[in-house]
């Protein structure tokens, strides 16, 4: 996968682009994630970013979102 994405992130070096890219191909989570580092070179938490951030995966970031607020609200509660 991270070979076919190769040309979209040398084309434009947009996050987004390359999110929408992979997303189309059913490329989503974690392999994302590691196929984002991979073509861009850099580390997790700015494939992270990248991730989160384009608009292609909102309901990836509602998601999470919804579960950092859970833990949050257990570790509240808990103490």
């Amino acid at each position: 996968m991270a070979e076919a994405a190769e040309p979209v992130w040398a084309e434009s070096c947009d996050g987004a682009a390359l999110q929408a890219f992979l997303k189309e191909r059913g490329c989503d989570g974690v392999d994302a994630i590691r196929v984002t580092m991979q073509v861009v070179g850099c580390g997790l938490a700015e494939a992270q970013m990248m991730f989160f951030a384009a608009p292609c995966r909102s309901d990836e970031l509602a998601f999470h979102n919804a579960v950092m607020e859970g833990l949050e609200q257990s570790q509240t509660r808990s103490t």
